[in-house]
C-alpha cells in the first residue's frame, strides 16, 4: 500500500522525515508496539482498523490502526472538525475517508497517502507534534497494533426514552421520534421506510459484516447516531449529545457520565419510571410451545408458563434483554429441535440455560448474585427444587382447553388464559408462624475460648424478610412459609424444627468426607461469607464482634 514516490525527493526528505519519526514517536504516546521487557500500553477506545482495500484482495502491507480521538483532539488543536477528513454530499457527511462513494483501489490509496501523509507533512513544517511522515510505513501499517477494547454501546430503555421524549429530534407524522431511528427496506421500492408499530431491532438486519447493500451493524449504528448527533449540533441545539470522540460512547467514563444523566432524568419521572413503551405488545403472554413446525417435533408436554410481560418490560433494561436478535416470538427462531436459525439452541435451553442472560432462568440467576439475595444463593448447593417446574409452569384453569389444543386459540384469548393464570398466582409469601421462632440463639460450641455467642435470630430473618418484600421476583419464589429459613438451615427439608448445625458438622474436620466442613468452618463460612456477599460490614478478623472474650 505503500505509495510510489520519487527518489530525489526521498532524499531530500530523509532528514526531516528521520527528525520528525521521533517527533511522532512521542505523540504516539508509547502507543505503539511496545519493546520487549516494557508494559503493553493500554487498551484503547479508539482504535480503527483500515483495511478498506482487503476487500480488492491480498494487502502488501498490515492494516493501519488509526486512533480517531487522537487525532479528533488534535485537529481541535487546530481549529478543524470533521470536513478535514470527511466530505459531505448533499448535505450528509460521508463517513469514508475523503470520498463519497466508492472508487477504484489505487484511487483509495493514493487517497489515504495524499491526505494522511500531507497533513503529517504540513504539521511537521510547522514545527508541530504529528503523526508518521513519508517513508514510514510501518509506523501506519503495523503488524502489531496496540490493543483495542471499546466498550459496547447502545440504549437502554432509560437512554432509549430520552430519545424519544426530546423536543429536538422529529420524525415526520410520529411524535415519538420513532422513525429517525428505525427503518426497513420497502420491497416494492428498496429504499428504506419507517412503519409504525413495526420498529425492529437494529440487528435484525444488521449483523456483524455488511451483506450486499446492508451495512454492518457497527457501521450503520455509527452512521445513524453520529450523523443524527451532528446534525443537531449543525441546527445549533445544545444538547446534540456525545459524537466528539469515540470513548463518549465506549470508555467506561463516557458510559458512566451517560448513566448520571440517565439518573438524573429518572429523578425527575413519576415513581422513577419511563413511559411504557407501545409496540403493540401484549400484557400477557402464554408461553409455551403449542404449534409444530415439524413433523418429528415431539408434541409439548409442558404446561404453559404465563408471563407477564408488561411487568418484565419494567424490570429490564431494555427489549433486548429477552429480543436479543429481533423483536419477535421466541419461537421464531428457537424450535424443540433446534435449527439454523436459533443457532441450534432449543426452545427449551433458550427458556432455562442457566448462563444466558436472556433466558428466564439466567436472568433470574444474575438477580440472585445481587447483594441482597447473595448473602444465601452465592453459598447454597444449585439444584433444583424439586417443585420448581411447577412455580412457573402453572397448571391451565378449569374449563380451558388442554395442551393440545391450545394452538388454536386466538391470540387475544392466549392473552385471556395467560391473565387468569397471573392472577391465581399468591400476590404475597405465606406469613412465618409469628411467635413460633426464636428470637435469640445462644451458639456455644466455642465456649472453651470465648463466650457464647448470642445470634440474634430475629433481626436476621426480619432483614431477610424486608430484601424479600422488596422484589416481587423474590417475593414469587420464597412463597413458601419456610423458604428463607433455608439460606441458612440448607440441605434439609425445611421445618419448624430444622436439626442443629452440629447434627451434620462434626466438631473436628472428618477427611472422610471432604466435602463437609467441621462445625467452626461451617459457622464461619456460613457466616462470613453472608455479610460478605451482602456487603454488611465486619471484618472477617474482628473475632470479638461477634465472640465476646472469656470472662476470667
Amino acid at each position: 500500500m505503500e505509495r510510489a514516490t520519487p527518489l530525489l525527493r526521498r532524499a531530500g526528505l530523509l532528514l526531516l522525515a528521520a527528525a520528525a519519526f521521533f517527533v511522532c514517536a512521542a505523540a504516539q504516546g508509547g502507543e505503539s508496539t511496545p519493546a520487549a521487557g516494557k508494559t503493553p500500553a493500554s487498551p484503547r477506545t479508539d482504535r480503527i482498523i483500515i483495511d478498506t482495500l482487503a476487500a480488492y484482495g491480498k494487502l502488501e502491507l498490515p492494516p493501519v490502526a488509526y486512533f480517531h480521538d487522537k487525532h479528533t483532539e488534535a485537529l481541535a488543536k487546530e481549529k478543524k472538525d470533521c470536513s478535514t477528513c470527511h466530505l459531505t454530499e448533499n448535505g450528509r457527511l460521508s463517513f469514508a475517508y475523503r470520498r463519497t462513494s466508492a472508487t477504484r483501489p489505487e484511487e483509495i490509496q493514493g487517497i489515504y497517502h495524499a491526505g494522511c501523509i500531507g497533513c503529517h507533512m504540513d504539521m511537521a513544517a510547522q514545527n508541530k507534534k504529528t503523526g508518521p511522515l513519508d517513508g514510514f510505513c510501518r509506523s501506519c501499517h503495523n503488524a502489531a497494533p496496540p490493543p483495542a477494547k471499546p466498550l459496547e454501546a447502545g440504549l437502554d430503555k432509560v437512554l432509549h426514552y430520552r430519545h424519544v421524549a426530546s423536543p429536538d429530534i422529529s420524525a415526520p407524522k410520529d411524535k415519538d421520534n420513532c422513525g429517525v431511528c428505525h427503518h426497513q427496506a420497502d420491497p416494492q421500492t428498496a429504499k428504506l421506510i419507517y412503519v409504525k408499530g413495526k420498529e425492529d431491532g437494529c440487528r435484525t438486519c444488521h449483523g456483524k459484516k455488511a451483506v450486499g447493500r446492508v451495512a454492518s451493524l457497527k457501521t450503520a449504528s455509527h452512521e445513524q447516531c453520529v450523523r443524527c448527533h451532528l446534525e443537531l449540533g449543525a441546527k445549533g441545539v445544545k444538547k446534540n449529545g456525545p459524537y466528539e470522540s469515540c470513548a463518549a460512547c465506549h470508555s467506561a467514563a463516557g458510559q458512566a457520565l451517560i448513566a448520571k444523566n440517565n439518573q438524573a432524568v429518572l429523578e425527575k419521572l413519576p415513581n422513577g419510571q419511563v413511559p411504557r413503551l407501545m409496540r403493540g405488545q401484549p400484557d400477557a403472554v402464554l408461553l409455551a410451545w403449542l404449534e409444530k413446525k415439524a413433523p418429528a417435533e415431539p408434541a409439548a408436554r409442558m404446561n404453559p408458563v404465563p408471563f407477564d410481560h408488561k411487568a418484565h418490560e419494567a424490570y429490564a433494561d431494555s427489549c433486548r434483554t429477552c429480543h436479543h436478535t429481533g423483536i419477535t416470538s421466541c419461537t421464531g427462531c428457537h424450535t424443540l429441535l433446534g435449527d439454523k436459525a436459533g443457532a441450534g439452541v432449543t426452545y427449551e435451553q433458550a427458556m432455562h440455560s442457566p448462563t444466558s442472560r436472556h433466558s428466564c432462568i439466567g436472568c433470574h440467576a444474575a438477580r440472585t448474585r445481587q447483594a441482597d439475595c447473595a448473602g444465601c444463593h452465592a453459598t447454597m448447593a444449585k439444584k433444583d427444587a424439586p417443585d420448581g417446574c411447577r412455580l412457573c409452569h402453572q397448571p391451565l384453569p378449569k374449563g380451558t382447553l388442554p395442551m393440545q389444543e391450545l394452538a388454536s386459540l386466538t391470540p387475544e384469548q392466549r392473552l385471556a388464559v395467560a391473565e387468569v393464570m397471573l392472577k391465581s398466582r399468591p400476590a404475597q409469601p405465606a406469613p412465618l408462624p409469628a411467635g413460633q421462632l426464636p428470637g435469640k440463639v445462644i451458639i456455644r460450641e466455642l465456649s472453651d475460648q470465648y463466650e457464647p455467642v448470642a445470634f440474634d435470630h430475629a433481626d436476621h430473618l426480619a432483614k431477610l424478610e424486608k430484601a424479600v418484600k422488596g422484589s416481587r421476583l423474590a417475593q414469587y419464589f420464597h412463597g413458601e412459609a419456610l423458604t428463607l429459613c433455608q439460606g441458612c438451615h440448607h440441605n434439609s427439608p425445611a421445618s419448624m424444627t430444622p436439626p442443629r448445625c452440629s447434627s451434620c458438622h462434626a466438631r473436628d474436620f472428618d477427611p472422610r468426607q471432604p466435602t463437609r466442613p467441621g462445625l467452626q468452618a461451617a459457622y464461619h463460612g456460613q457466616c462470613m461469607s453472608c455479610h460478605k456477599e451482602m456487603q454488611v460490614k465486619l471484618a472477617a478478623t474482628a473475632c470479638q464482634e461477634c465472640h465476646a472474650p472469656k470472662k476470667k
